[in-house]
């Protein structure tokens, strides 16, 4: 990016790059059903214990219908891997392994009462261990009240454990079997039945389920477990829960193996060294390798054992090129990431001179090569951070690059981990002015004003969300339409300069109306009437503007489920290795026995 605005005068907003951007939007190119379950996040401030709804719970759910957000992933991660649906508590391997009383059913059930338009996501638990016991818990108030501050919250302190008075040093680690009880394939699957059977819940909404958090650095986020990590081992383990729980229900949508992070993409945190899968031609990266003996599973038992294909990603770079970039990782196969890591062991060794990621797009190479074409496999984002705390608008720009980016290629579930200023006038923007089907958008520069376009059932209503990502110029642009006769009716919506939360409904909120000019360059007349197909427009600089367009002349559009497409994108150009998932983890006591991870 740097490169592309070295040759733009900056002189402050208003000022407007010379060459003008070329964009085309063609209505019948590229047609996609848009999943609405990227507009989602992670559960947040709905408490698990008490069914009587708050009114900060009000608020919250309030504030996600009015966005038009539609999936919440509500499972909280790391907390998930030995939650106890018969107990009702889960351990919390982020806080001394102590264990606390959670029950999903009264989180699942304001869904159903609360939250109409939004599906929820749960887990099953991998490991073959549950919490069995609250009894067992590391002190942790009572050690800061005598030292004055906690002791190392990782530190495998529940059972029984001692810490030195630095409050950093373990001295004995607790035993896990006072507070873990053995939960096989049987128990963590058999949640179905009781929430269909028993509770009568609607499990059409509940019908993705996350095939546990981050397995493979288990030995890590659970060390108090000391599981034999391998790849065979984690395989193995999937497997067994994923014929479970399509015995259980044949239309389940099963997600994983939800990897950690960029550097576990590619490697397992195994007990023996063996990170990368021995194969038996070579070593593998951890995500084809998982592909490859899932498939070849499925192909011998005839049971369907994977519908979403489903990592995380914490990118750590604070500049803004790099955060206008960040969306290009997933399938841009020109873009050369600085940040690129774990990657360079895609072919089993070590490539250092390899900073090309488009991980979704091999994700997708590897689904086809192992389970064969029309295999029905999508992909999906379930954790990620793209706050800038500084910057509002630098988050809304990032995170309307991921939905778009999302949308041209198919991509299912989206539900970032953080949720920032900006991110709800962002997924407002695509969920309430978009429409259901994605249509091909062509930019002469792409890196720098990207076009993402979707289309009615109907064909009578077109939005154009345009994201200019130069720092400090406007920029012009021309929209050509094909296959789309306005009839004149234009509107535009802008988001600029955001500054805090300015989002509280969806007629009070950042978006500004008609700041920005379509500007009609001439048109056509039949023997129906007058048709627009051409406007020219200046978009500020950082800023995201929709342009919302009507047609009296309307083709019925007919999405299909999408396949991955490209977008090259021109090219730029060592994340370093942070311990279990390079991300800081605090949690906030909002009462006792409730924390909640952030």
């Amino acid at each position: 990016m740097k490169k592309l605005l070295a040759a733009i005068t900056v002189a402050g907003f208003t000022t407007v790059s010379t060459a003008a951007i070329d964009i085309t939007v063609d209505t019948q190119k590229g047609i996609k059903k848009i999943s609405q379950y990227l507009y989602g996040r992670n559960i947040d401030k709905i408490s698990d214990g008490d069914p009587e709804v708050n009114e900060e719970e009000t608020a919250f759910i309030n504030q996600m219908l009015e966005a038009g957000v539609h999936m919440l992933r509500a499972n909280n991660g790391n907390n998930a891997t030995r939650y106890n649906w018969r107990h009702k508590m889960t351990v919390h391997p982020d806080w001394y392994n102590n264990v606390y009383s959670h029950d999903w059913a009264i989180t699942a059930q304001k869904v159903l009462d609360k939250m109409p338009g939004i599906d929820a996501m749960y887990a099953f638990q991998l490991t073959g261990f549950a919490a069995s016991s609250t009894d067992y818990n590391f002190g942790d108030w009572n050690w800061k009240q005598e030292h004055g501050f906690y002791a190392t919250s990782t530190l495998d302190l529940a059972g029984g454990g001692e810490v030195d008075e630095d409050g950093k040093t373990l001295v004995k680690a607790g035993d896990y079997k006072l507070y873990n009880m053995e939960w096989p394939a049987d128990s963590t699957v058999a949640i179905i039945p009781y929430w269909r059977d028993e509770l009568k819940f609607d499990m059409s909404r509940f019908k993705y389920w996350s095939m546990d958090n981050e397995m493979e650095i288990w030995r890590g986020t659970h060390s108090d477990l000391d599981l034999p990590v391998t790849g065979d081992f984690l395989v193995e383990h999937y497997i067994e829960v994923a014929k479970k729980a399509r015995a259980q229900w044949k239309d389940i949508k099963l997600t994983g193996p939800v990897a950690a992070n960029e550097w576990q993409w590619c490697s397992v945190a195994s007990y023996n060294e063996q990170d990368r899968p021995k194969g038996p031609d070579r070593n593998y990266c951890w995500l084809e390798y998982f592909i490859m003996k899932v498939a070849e599973e499925q192909k011998t038992s005839g049971v369907r054992l994977l519908d979403v294909l489903d990592i995380h990603w914490y990118p750590s770079e604070k500049d803004y090129e790099s955060r206008m970039n960040w969306h290009r990782v997933l399938f841009d196969t020109t873009y050369n990431y600085s940040g690129a890591n774990g990657i360079k062991m895609v072919n089993g060794g070590w490539d250092n001179d390899n900073q090309k990621e488009y991980i979704f797009k091999r994700i997708n190479d590897w689904l086809d090569k192992y389970f064969g074409k029309d295999h029905g496999i999508t992909l999906g984002i379930t954790e990620t951070s793209l706050i800038d705390e500084d910057d509002p608008m630098v988050t809304a720009l990032t995170y309307a690059s991921f939905i778009g980016t999302m949308q041209d290629n198919g991509v299912e579930i989206f539900t970032p981990w953080t949720w920032g200023d900006g991110m709800y006038e962002a997924v407002h923007l695509f969920s309430r002015y978009g429409h259901a089907n994605r249509i091909e958008s062509a930019s002469t520069n792409d890196s720098l004003v990207s076009a993402y376009s979707s289309i009615s059932n109907k064909g009578d209503s077109l939005t154009v969300i345009f994201v200019n990502r130069a720092e400090k110029d406007a920029q012009e642009i021309n929209i050509d339409l094909a296959n789309f006769a306005s009839d004149g009716t234009v509107k535009t919506l802008t988001l600029q300069n955001l500054q805090g939360e300015t989002f509280v409904s969806h007629t009070s909120n950042a978006l500004k109306e008609n700041v920005v000019d379509a500007n009609p360059q001439g048109g056509t007349t039949s023997a129906t009437g007058y048709s627009i197909n051409s406007f020219k427009m200046t978009l500020p600089a950082k800023s995201i503007t929709a342009v919302l367009l009507t047609t009296s002349t309307p083709t019925v559009v007919d999405g299909i489920r999408p396949k991955a497409t490209i977008r090259p994108a021109p090219q730029y150009g060592t994340t370093r290795r942070f311990d279990t998932k390079g991300r800081n983890v605090t949690h906030t006591r909002t009462s006792p026995g409730y924390y909640i991870l952030r």
